[in-house]
């Protein structure tokens, strides 16, 4: 269940900066997101004030007005002239979101914070309501005089529009204006990281902010975006320049909490993945992790909406959380862009869920062994690039928010990833530079191609765990960096486990004895289809190979499977095969051929499954039906087996009591059937099984 719900929020809705417009703004705000803020530990609302610049330029004087984000498109471009195309790239020229956008004071910003806090305990007593502050690194969201004029020194990272990012790691050159921290000016050579943590303990303790979020890979990499970096230049890896990279960047944490030691920050990071990111930017994220700095880990990347990579987004999302600084990650989803009229619900998404489902599957399994989902949301934004706050904007994803939330995975998922976070991020050697990038690449590929990977755990993890937590689960691992983790995966496939191992053709030679292998070099769909060795197929028929495969996650809760799709074709038909049967999803019809049932998914798909089948063909369907009975609060009607093996996974609360009825209707008393047995599977666990079963039937799942 999430703990913490953040309503991220820019500062467009207050249109008017009167009391009673600012209280008019924040109640609706509150009131329109209650059925899923209601009952939370913590809610919090994130301000997109500008870009960060308003802490830069802080002086202490509450009657300063300060540039902020009120235009759409590139914030430092020049505004689009009167006698221009408006219809001009926002890309080229930014225009005002409104006509006459009001002024903004630190004093009005100060008043706006309050009356979050205020409104919010007024309306959600038993909530702890806290209010956060952003600093991004480029040149989208607002002017910048700081970064873009006065101090363009700290501006060498990757270009956006011709503007570069700030780099974290930069010093500043002297200056004599006025700032809250620094009222005779900064001194040469002062570094970005001792500045800004100055100017944001004085700035957030003034505004009443309670923590920071560092957008867009700030205290990571000044390249956020890009598959190349200080380390990598796309053909050659340098780890001469390893260490120094890396120190510089845990030298900004060390200087920043020097400065700013007790205020949360939570962090977006980069779009890409901890094996990527270390070997293009050398980003120490165990050493981060691991520094007692008091950080929310990145989430999942709101890239996926952008390039139809979601992929990339569950790769890099579980290489993140497979080791964490706490016991908590986050999921954020994006459903309105403050910049760029875009709000994705619509024009991303196509007002499909499929950006919920697919990353809310993705689950860790602990020091402990226990299975973790994502326990903080976060909503990018509430409000749109014109500054409303559309109800059904709210109203559409709202559901699927929260059944993804109630469908969280409560075991290992089929397939584990063991990733060796600890270790790749700690290497200097350049064949392992190599092995992790191109690793993380082809993990990202074939999930794209359908590879159903939603769960991780980490190296370090992993061997504190008694294997038998595994038992269900193939493991998908790179080659193992440590002896220690290569003799226990060898150790749980000499006790009947499963492993499929991934990298380098020359790294994988040396796996002997390895069976399942493969190789930065073969395709993608090489190692979906090794899973058919392991019982599992999944296959695609595709009028032609250019057709992207869907994205597929599975993941277990309450005894069954929830399968969560993205189809980005629907000509796409796929193809499922499971060790006890063909999946049968609730609420589908499917055609059965050769032991796999066949489905034409919609574009997004989020199905229970708790019938597997085998069966040669036919047409098998498995609809809900109302129950209408005090014993039985959900049936099932399957209809079209044909001689066949049919296997039911009963709810957790009714493993000892599910049955199975000839009669069809649910408010006619129902006729027990024999023929199915409870079995207690040492892997699958507690399911009904029923052998030459031939006809239509009504499962009964007890109160």
């Amino acid at each position: 269940m999430f703990k913490r719900i953040t309503l991220e929020l820019s500062l467009k809705p207050f249109k008017k900066t009167d009391d009673k417009y600012i209280d008019s703004v924040i109640r609706k705000m509150f009131i329109q997101w209650m059925p899923l803020l209601k009952e939370r530990e913590e809610i919090s609302v994130m301000m997109w004030v500008s870009d960060g610049s308003e802490i830069l330029d802080y002086n202490a004087d509450e009657n300063t007005a300060f540039e902020w984000c009120s235009y759409v498109g590139t914030a430092n471009k020049k505004l689009l002239s009167d006698g221009e195309d408006p219809e001009t790239s926002l890309h080229e020229r930014k225009q005002k979101y409104i006509k006459n956008p009001p002024v903004m004071t630190y004093g009005v910003l100060k008043n706006i914070v309050s009356k979050i806090k205020s409104i919010g305990n007024e309306l959600y007593p038993n909530s702890k309501i806290t209010v956060g502050e952003t600093f991004d690194i480029g040149p989208e969201f607002a002017m910048s005089d700081f970064k873009y004029n006065r101090h363009k020194e700290i501006t060498s990272g990757q270009k956006l529009d011709s503007f570069g990012f700030v780099d974290a790691t930069a010093l500043l050159n002297g200056d004599n204006r006025c700032y809250g921290a620094y009222p005779d000016g900064i001194p040469d050579k002062t570094p970005f990281a001792t500045f800004l943590g100055k100017q944001a303990n004085i700035f957030l303790r003034d505004m009443g902010f309670d923590y920071i979020w560092l957008s867009n890979g700030f205290g990571f990499s000044d390249c956020p975006w890009s598959f190349e970096g200080k380390i990598f230049d796309g053909k050659e890896f340098r780890p001469d320049r390893l260490c120094v990279v890396k120190n510089k960047i845990k030298e900004f944490w060390t200087l920043f909490r020097k400065e700013c030691p007790d205020i949360l920050v939570a962090t977006r990071g980069t779009n890409n993945s901890v094996g990527i990111d270390y070997a293009t930017d050398g980003v120490p994220l165990w050493d981060i992790y691991n520094g007692r700095l008091n950080i929310v880990p990145p989430p999942n990347s709101p890239w996926a909406a952008l390039n139809d990579n979601f992929g990339l987004e569950i790769m890099g999302h579980m290489t993140r959380i497979c080791e964490l600084p706490k016991d908590e990650f986050l999921f954020r989803y994006y459903i309105h862009d403050p910049w760029w009229i875009n709000s994705p619900w619509y024009d991303r998404y196509g007002g499909e869920p499929h950006d919920i489902y697919l990353p809310m599957a993705v689950s860790r399994i602990d020091a402990a062994g226990n299975v973790c989902s994502a326990e903080l949301l976060n909503i990018l934004t509430v409000d749109n690039s014109f500054g409303d706050m559309p109800d059904a904007c709210v109203n559409e994803p709202l559901p699927h928010i929260l059944k993804a939330e109630k469908d969280a995975a409560d075991k290992p998922s089929p397939l584990v990833w063991v990733y060796p976070m600890r270790e790749f991020t700690t290497t200097t050697d350049v064949n392992t530079l190599s092995e992790m990038y191109y690793g993380d690449r082809y993990i990202m590929d074939a999930i794209n191609d359908g590879f159903p990977l939603n769960c991780v755990v980490s190296s370090d993890n992993f061997l504190k765990h008694d294997l038998s937590i595994y038992k269900a689960s193939i493991l998908v691992s790179p080659i193992p960096q440590t002896p220690e983790v290569s003799n226990k995966l060898s150790e749980f496939e000499q006790t009947g486990g499963k492993v499929i191992y991934y990298g380098s053709e020359e790294k994988l030679s040396e796996l002997s004895n390895a069976k399942n292998k493969a190789a930065f070099t073969s395709s993608p769909s090489k190692i979906r289809e090794m899973l058919e060795g392991f019982g599992y197929g999944i296959k695609f028929n595709k009028i032609s190979e250019e057709v992207k495969s869907p994205c597929i996650t599975v993941s277990p809760s309450d005894n069954a499977m929830l399968f969560s799709v993205y189809n980005p074709n629907l000509t796409n038909q796929t193809a499922l095969k499971f060790p006890l049967g063909a999946p049968i999803l609730t609420g589908t019809d499917c055609e059965m051929k050769d032991g796999y049932s066949l489905y034409h998914f919609g574009r997004s798909e989020h199905k229970e499954c708790r019938v597997f089948a085998r069966q040669e063909k036919g047409i098998v369907s498995l609809k809900e039906i109302a129950p209408v009975s005090v014993a039985y609060h959900r049936i099932l009607r399957i209809t079209g087996l044909n001689d066949a093996t049919v296997c039911i996974f009963p709810e957790k609360r009714g493993n000892e009591t599910l049955k199975v009825s000839s009669v069809l209707q649910g408010d006619f008393t129902p006729v027990y059937v024999e023929g199915f047995e409870r079995v207690e599977d040492s892997v699958y666990g507690i399911y009904y099984r029923g052998e030459h079963i031939s006809g239509d039937y009504t499962i009964l799942l007890p109160r």
